[in-house]
């Protein structure tokens, strides 16, 4: 057993709101610099980016696959994956249900799917910043169907976070764990929102910008660094543990 750094919440250059910068050769430059153990990719609605960045990070930092996905409630729900194959398959299915608005990228930015090469193989025409026609119960469902853990995204954060938009947690048991956004102090969301306590909390960096790689982060005592590990620290089994890093300023 030891502890990870991990940063698992990290957009691409296919993110239309991320930097043209964000290629998965300067991802995995700045994840090496940050001393990153994990990180996953966490593009809107689609995931291709991530399987360049794990060919060429070689396991160095270890990398999932991810998305962000935004409900038609406009909540906004991150999904890990270490099975490249399901996390393709479950956003060919969001991506085909996206509504049929096309991607301006002097208004939106650009969407690429960019190589080890750093060479566009891809245009999505499709604005990927739209909601999934679903409601968050059936992102949920999908996700952990095709094997993946669902997190909602910087749970007290407007746009997007949970708990922002909506005001209170889902009835039933999920979600075990949420991320705050990176500039929150843990015990500031668990004041305004004591339903969180008992629940792991993450943090990440939302980066979309190279110099934020990084900038949040969240520390893993596990014995390896996979999903079903992660699974146990969340559940706090066996000692396996989750510990957020500490929050940054907020616009750094």
């Amino acid at each position: 057993m030891k502890w990870y750094r991990a940063d698992l919440h990290i957009h691409s250059v296919l993110s239309p709101c991320a930097s043209l910068e964000m290629s998965p050769k300067r991802i995995v430059e700045e994840a090496r610099r940050a001393r990153l153990d994990l990180i996953a990719i966490c593009d809107h609605n689609i995931c291709a980016n991530g399987c360049y960045v794990r060919r060429l990070a070689r396991g160095w930092p270890v990398v999932w696959l991810g998305m962000e996905i935004q409900t038609q409630e406009e909540v906004e729900v991150l999904a890990w994956f270490e099975d490249e194959e399901a996390c393709c398959a479950l956003a060919e299915e969001f991506y085909a249900l996206l509504p049929d608005v096309p991607c301006q990228p002097e208004l939106f930015g650009d969407q690429v799917v960019v190589n080890e090469e750093d060479e566009i193989v891809r245009v999505l025409d499709r604005l990927l910043l739209s909601p999934v026609p679903l409601p968050l119960e059936e992102v949920v469902r999908r996700v952990e169907g095709k094997g993946g853990l669902a997190v909602p995204a910087h749970v007290d954060r407007v746009p997007g976070g949970l708990l922002a938009v909506l005001g209170l947690l889902p009835e039933g048991g999920w979600p075990q764990a949420v991320e705050v956004a990176p500039w929150t102090p843990v015990q500031e969301v668990l004041s305004r929102y004591p339903e969180l306590s008992g629940k792991a909390i993450f943090r990440s960096s939302d980066a979309h910008v190279p110099e934020e790689v990084g900038r949040g982060w969240t520390e893993l005592f596990l014995s390896a660094p996979t999903l079903a590990e992660l699974k146990a620290a969340i559940e706090g089994r066996a000692g396996r543990q989750v510990r957020p890093g500490p929050e940054v300023k907020e616009g750094l």
